[in-house]
């Protein structure tokens, strides 16, 4: 029964970039939780990754424009109608 809940750090990385995403089924998250309990540098690239992650999330909310923000001018649509006009 150990044996089927033995994971390689090669079987743990993507196991963690998924549990990034969404809930693992349980046997994965006990299967990855035995082998965080074992493995220093799983760890350290799990601590990595949600780092990331967090500041991804934080970026991606920062960066985006306001509706108001993202209107285009008068001068701008006119162009882009009259260039599509001409490409026509």
């Amino acid at each position: 029964m150990i044996r089927s809940l033995r994971l390689t750090c090669e079987d743990t990385n993507p196991l963690i970039s998924e549990l990034m995403d969404h809930d693992l089924p349980w046997k994965k998250r006990w299967r990855l939780k035995l082998h965080l309990m074992i493995c220093g540098v799983c760890n350290i690239y799990k601590r990595q990754l949600e780092i990331i992650h967090a500041l991804a999330r934080k970026l991606g909310h920062e960066e985006a424009p306001s509706q108001k923000e993202a209107v285009l001018s008068k001068q701008a649509k006119t162009k882009i109608k009259d260039t599509l006009k001409q490409s026509s």
